[in-house]
Order: C-alpha cells, then structure tokens, then sequence
C-alpha cells in the first residue's frame, strides 16, 4: 500500500489488518457492517492493481489474448475480459478501461507478476508494452443510494450506465454492477487524500472488505492466486455477465470455452450462498454433498466474506445437483451448509 495514503486513513482512524496491506475498520466494525449493507458508505480498495497496455498494437494483442471483444470498449465503457490457460482455465480476470495512452488491466494485486510475465511472453514482434501501475495510484469505493447526489457535487459527470468510466482530472470513476449505485474512484494519493476529506462527512468510512462484499453480492467474480486454473469462464458466470464473446477470433484456450457453448453443457455454475463458519473459508476452498461431507468435493468457494460474528456470503462454483439449500457444506462439517441466495442477473441455465 502506498506510505502516504496508509498515513492519512491512519488519520483518519483506519485499524490495518495484521498484513497492514488493508483497513480492517474504522473503529465500529459492528456499525460499518451494519451501514455496509443498506447504508452509504466508503471504502479504502485495497490490493487492487492494473497493468498498463500501450503500443500502436495493444489493441490487436489484447483481441489475440483475452476472452472479450476489446474492440467494444472505449474510453467511456469498461469490460470484464478472461485470460485463460490453452485448456481454457482462468488465469486471471481482468476489469478493463481504456485511456488516451492505452489500456488497463484491473486485477488483484496476488496475480500482478505472475500475469504480466505471462503476457510480456506473447508480445513478440509486436509494438505492445506492458508496464505494472504506480504505486502512487489508490483506490476507494463510494457506495449507496445516495452516491450520485453526493459524487455530482464534486465532479461534473459521472458514468451514467453500469460498466460506464469517466475521467476527470486525472481521476478515473468506474461504475460497478451492484443492486445500489457503487463507484470505483483511481487517483493518485495526494488527489484522493483531498477527496476522502471531502466525501467522508457524508458517508460511513468501513473496512476494506466491503468492496469485495458488494462484489459477492453483485454475483462480480474475481480470480486471485488460490483460484488460478481451477475455473472456465462459463463456471464464473462470465457469458452471463458480458465477460465473453463467443463472435470474436481466437484466444488461448478459446476452443474449449467455445465447443462448451455450442454443444456441452455446464455441470457446475457460480452462485451467492450463506453460511455459519468459525472461520473465513479461502477462495478455492472445496465444498461437499451435505450428506457425504467426507467424500468427493462438489464445487469450491470463490471469494468468502464476513456479514456479521460466525456468518459468512459467498460466491461458490457447484454441482449443478448439489445447487439447493444445504445441498453442499464446507470440508468435513455438515453445520456449515450453505443456504443460496439469488443472483442479481439470469442465471446460466436460463439463457443457455
């Protein structure tokens, strides 16, 4: 996390996490659980990045590599876009804006070396450069009903549609899928130090875990370091959720995700469920039959995080049989059955 802005949310009463790498809470974790979910709050986004793509061919590059059409993004429309190994295996799950001098890559901090040495192999002959974020770049989330009124009296536009981006002043606004508005605010840290000053009054500071809560309950899938390979597009939802296109030419692994759209079909989908625990589960997590809990894994959590003391929301890949209320359970202990929530979009088997 960049020393200068992790001084200021000090300042501003931010408890850090052991790893010091997130902000656990701002004091009240009971209220800020409380205002995460029907409240209007603002979060410190943390152990996000994005690699830089620029070139006179990052475009035709990112087209040959990436699971989307990134001929449909432009400076005003953001896109999820797979990178996946040539069976067809997720690698990575990228968010992607685009800028006058390029592209970015928006993904988990765990996987920023490992991808871009991936992607530094296939440049080749290309006119292509790949380049890791700043540093000097952070992030918060401003989420809520309110979040429009307040953001329009700082800045002149705002993405107006889901997936929409607007930058102004070198401040990039990303607006994410979500039941209530929520943004996704870049800046460098000096310019975000001014804008939390300003926007903190009028929204409840939570914890870092927020952002990827709201993911969960936006049914957002992410990818991080547990989960590489372990996931196809189609398990993630992603030809649900405009994160692949089936009309575009070929990628790695684009044979495979193709021949299951247009002539297999899917025995294991992604859902939200909820659940007691002891503990988080970590993403990759395998899950079991309710009434086989010592046999064969039947799906995998995603991404976990905590609702409220011993409760937990999830986004899990399972079986399609084992998809009810407490058909499947964490590893070894049936109390832990996962009680399903709706996704906020059509589920996968209704548009196959």
């Amino acid at each position: 996390m960049n020393n200068q802005w992790k001084q200021y949310l000090q300042s501003q009463g931010a408890i850090f996490t052991h790893d010091e790498d997130s902000v656990e809470h701002f004091g009240k974790p009971e209220h800020e659980q409380a205002a995460t979910a029907d409240g209007n709050i603002i979060i410190p986004v943390t152990k996000t990045t994005f690699i830089h793509v620029a070139g006179d061919d990052a475009k035709s590059f990112l087209q040959g590599q990436l699971t989307n059409d990134i001929g449909l993004i432009d400076q005003q429309r953001s896109q999820l876009s797979g990178y996946c190994n040539p069976k067809g295996r997720l690698l990575a799950l990228f968010r992607i804006t685009q800028h006058p001098d390029g592209y970015r890559l928006h993904l988990p901090q765990c996987l920023l070396d490992r991808t871009l040495s991936r992607l530094k192999m296939f440049v080749l002959m290309s006119k292509v450069t790949l380049e890791a974020a700043s540093s000097e770049m952070v992030r918060i989330g401003i989420a809520g009903d309110r979040a429009i009124e307040k953001l329009n009296t700082h800045f002149s536009t705002l993405p107006g549609d889901e997936n929409g981006v607007v930058e102004e002043n070198g401040i990039v606004i990303i607006r994410h899928p979500a039941a209530r508005p929520r943004f996704e605010i870049i800046a460098d840290a000096m310019a975000m130090q001014t804008l939390w000053g300003t926007l903190s009054s009028s929204f409840t500071p939570v914890g870092s875990d927020a952002w990827p809560l709201l993911d969960i309950d936006s049914g957002q899938p992410c990818v991080v370091a547990e989960t590489v390979e372990m996931f196809i597009p189609q398990m993630l939802n992603l030809d649900v959720i405009d994160g692949v296109s089936f009309k575009k030419g070929c990628y790695p692994g684009q044979e495979v995700v193709a021949r299951l759209h247009y002539r297999g079909k899917l025995k294991r989908h992604m859902h939200i469920a909820q659940f007691n625990a002891t503990d988080c589960p970590a993403p990759g997590a395998p899950l079991y039959a309710a009434d086989d809990a010592d046999g064969q894994a039947i799906g995998n959590i995603v991404s976990a995080q905590p609702v409220s003391t011993g409760e937990y929301r999830a986004l899990c890949v399972i079986a399609n049989e084992f998809a009810t209320d407490n058909g499947a359970c964490l590893q070894g202990d049936t109390k832990t059955t996962l009680k399903l929530h709706d996704l906020p979009y059509p589920f996968p088997s209704e548009s196959e």
